[in-house]
């Protein structure tokens, strides 16, 4: 049975990114320094290199997430930090747009258009195992209040954003979620994971 598991980095007080100038909640901001440390670039890696697909919005890859990574995993071809860069590229992605998007203009990528919903079940039913879903801000707040994540993994960074963007709201309070594994890191960084409360349809 395929899964949707989202991914995001967090504040400890619960932003996705902060609205403060200067603000540095985030340990990693993706860019050329890594200071995660071995333990959690080992998992982060694991768990793309276990995914069956990636799910992200157009305007998540219009901001040049493919890009990004595609360089990337050309700058460091042979670096175990950035294997999750080269399975990026190769593994199958799924651009789930509900306004209606052109067939899709990138490497192994399919684009599904119409109601979010069904468009997930069609990835889903593509791909074949679990799908990673890496998406912004917006994107992942649509599918939560659709109750379409199987599984949360937050990872929790040690700064506090102040103020900013939050993926939950009180739309969800009958939301329910099961903790099923937590792990602190040595760069301070927690990973917790939650599986949706009740049992999924696919």
């Amino acid at each position: 049975m395929s899964r949707l598991v989202l991914q995001m980095q967090v504040s400890i007080d619960g932003y996705v990114d902060s609205a403060v100038p200067g603000s540095r909640w985030q340990l990693w901001d993706w860019g050329p320094h890594w200071p995660w440390t071995p333990d959690l670039r080992a998992q982060f890696n694991d768990r793309f290199a276990t995914t069956a697909g990636i799910v992200l919005s157009r305007p998540m890859v219009d901001e040049g997430y493919l890009a990004h990574w595609g360089r990337t995993a050309d700058q460091f071809p042979d670096d175990p930090d950035y294997a999750f860069a080269r399975r990026i590229r190769s593994v199958p992605k799924y651009v789930l747009s509900v306004a209606g998007t052109p067939e899709a203009e990138w490497p192994e990528t399919t684009v599904f258009n119409g109601p979010l919903a069904d468009s997930l079940e069609r990835a889903k039913r593509d791909a074949g195992g679990d799908l990673l879903c890496v998406g912004g801000a917006a994107f992942a707040k649509a599918l939560l209040q659709l109750e379409l994540v199987d599984e949360l993994e937050l990872f929790v960074n040690p700064g506090v954003a102040g103020s900013g963007t939050a993926i939950f709201d009180a739309s969800m309070v009958h939301l329910r979620y099961r903790g099923i594994a937590s792990g602190v890191h040595a760069c301070g960084v927690v990973v917790n994971r939650y599986q949706a409360a009740r049992p999924r349809s696919s």
